[in-house]
């Protein structure tokens, strides 16, 4: 008898699958609604006076 060749198998390696576990962790995220009626802003406007802007900024309106 003849011994079957032995072919050997394709083994394809999936990098997202092997990764998923370090990357895909669950994750608390704010009600920006709640804090929006807290009276809550993420970037504070009017921080910086007219000193700190550019010369051409200051006063320098084009009206139409």
């Amino acid at each position: 008898m003849a011994k079957k060749k032995v072919v050997p198998e394709l083994v394809t390696h999936n990098f997202v699958a092997k990764h998923m576990h370090d990357f895909n962790k669950s994750q608390t995220f704010v009600d920006r609604k709640k804090d929006a009626k807290r009276g809550y802003a993420k970037h504070k406007k009017g921080r910086y006076s007219d000193d700190y802007r550019p010369f051409c900024f200051n006063g320098f309106y084009f009206y139409a």
